[in-house]
């Protein structure tokens, strides 16, 4: 389990990655309460979305600087910060299926084209004799 803690104002966030199953969670948590969860089958995207993440929520602390003083604000901050996370979690997840999208596409046409080729000597050379059994 990889784990970074970073502060925005007087407040400190955990940003992790661990493996769980056959898959890898990444996340981001205020104290003990998740604000951000996701799961990845491949480490390299994993590793890559927490880079990302990491980066994102540093952009976002710069831009949006919070100062705690009612419950209400940090509730409402609280909800902008995992908004943000999953508006670039979604975003980085049509990169990354984009991409095997592409490569199953070009997988079919590749495919399409030897079956196209191959087609041509499926032609039976010698028909099968046909039997009809008697009941």
């Amino acid at each position: 389990m990889k784990k970074k803690m970073v502060k925005c104002g007087p407040q400190k966030y955990k940003a992790y990655i661990k493996p769980v199953g056959k898959g890898y969670e990444v996340g981001f948590m205020y104290g003990s309460k998740p604000l951000f969860v996701g799961n990845f089958i491949n480490n390299s995207e994993a590793q890559n979305w927490y880079k990302i993440m990491n980066r994102e929520f540093s952009h976002f602390s710069k831009k949006f600087w919070h100062t705690p003083a009612p419950k209400a604000a940090t509730v409402f901050y609280h909800r902008f910060i995992t908004n943000t996370l999953y508006k670039h979690y979604y975003d980085y997840l049509d990169k990354c299926f984009g991409k095997y999208t592409k490569s199953y596409h070009q997988e079919y046409s590749r495919n399409v084209r030897t079956y196209n080729r191959l087609k041509k000597n499926w032609a039976p050379k010698n028909s099968l004799p046909y039997v009809r059994r008697a009941a």
